[in-house]
């Protein structure tokens, strides 16, 4: 059977927005995109988790850096046939003071720990939706300010690039899904929904 890793953050574990707790295995988009590709001998395997950044340390909270948790996957499990990587959102908080180029370069450093210790897994990067103007608000106890929200903006061309030259498949989740007025960050059901679809019409 053939697995896929989504690894990413809130939008990826299922946070629903403005609530809290989590969307159920009938809601989230890795467990839909589960049932889908099923049939055609996939297993999905969910990594997200609330608050996860590429490579940037939350003194709060060190377990959130995305290069570490990467660093313990690859001893944990075997090599994948793909990784889905959906990570930045949180990069964009005014705590990281990172512009849009940092994250690139932090996501740069996941895709090239992948081609070393995964070299025969197929990367699909996907840039995440951009942040609403809501999000410079308290947003889940963590605020954006609007300098976090446009450099959000600013992520898709540069993820894009960075597909191209680093041989990754490429998705703009921000051309099929927003996130939620309600907090400005998070995917509701029916963007988890769009996001499944769009996801499982990339594997045959």
């Amino acid at each position: 059977m053939k697995q896929i890793v989504c690894f990413g953050d809130s939008n990826t574990y299922g946070f629903i927005p403005a609530q809290g707790g989590r969307f159920d295995e009938h809601t989230r988009w890795t467990a839909l995109l589960a049932r889908t590709l099923a049939p055609k001998g996939y297993e999905v395997i969910e990594q997200g988790c609330n608050g996860r950044t590429t490579v940037f340390d939350d003194p709060k909270s060190p377990e959130r850096n995305g290069s570490k948790a990467l660093e313990r996957l690859f001893q944990t499990l075997s090599q994948p046939d793909t990784m889905i990587f959906m990570l930045g959102t949180n990069d964009c908080k005014w705590q990281f003071h990172a512009d849009a180029q940092d994250i690139t370069e932090g996501m740069a450093l996941l895709v090239s720990m992948v081609h070393l210790y995964w070299p025969d897994t197929r990367i699909l990067l996907m840039s995440p939706a951009p942040l609403l103007e809501g999000a410079s608000e308290e947003a889940g106890g963590r605020p954006f300010d609007a300098e976090g929200i446009r450099h959000s903006q600013e992520l898709p061309a540069r993820y894009r690039e960075l597909a191209r030259t680093n041989n990754c498949d490429f998705l703009c989740a921000g051309d099929i899904v927003t996130p939620d007025p309600a907090d400005g960050v998070h995917l509701n059901a029916a963007s988890h929904r769009k996001l499944a679809e769009a996801l499982a019409s990339r594997f045959s």
